[in-house]
């Protein structure tokens, strides 16, 4: 699993707060910005051929990308879009649906933003 800095996502005060203390002013400063490439359930309407040797076949394959700022066993949280008005929009998946995570930027630090690329 991936560490997660120890800050808060709070946008009523234009910062991002969570329950555990942690707070930050941006997107990426808590954790790293991932794609989550992860299977969803799927209904098929008027099929003729169920593939039960590979019954995965039938799910949906789906990609979702966010700064990941929770995840343990059950649930892997990822934050979409954050608005000092209207708060911050997440995503939750099940842990165990994830097929891969894929960073894509690590988590900003206070060091990393000051130092030349």
């Amino acid at each position: 699993m991936t560490k997660l800095k120890e800050k808060k996502i709070n946008t009523r005060s234009g910062n991002m707060v969570d329950n555990t203390g942690r707070t930050a002013e941006t997107l990426g400063s808590v954790g790293p910005i991932v794609k989550v490439t992860w299977y969803d359930a799927a209904s098929t309407f008027k099929t003729y051929r169920i593939n039960a040797e590979d019954p995965k076949e039938h799910l949906t394959i789906c990609e979702t990308v966010g700064e990941m700022v929770a995840q343990d066993e059950h649930a892997t949280v990822l934050v979409m879009h954050g608005s000092q008005c209207d708060g911050a929009d997440i995503f939750a998946i099940p842990t165990d649906w994830c097929q891969r995570v894929e960073i894509l930027k690590e988590c900003i630090t206070e060091n990393s933003e000051s130092q030349p690329e």
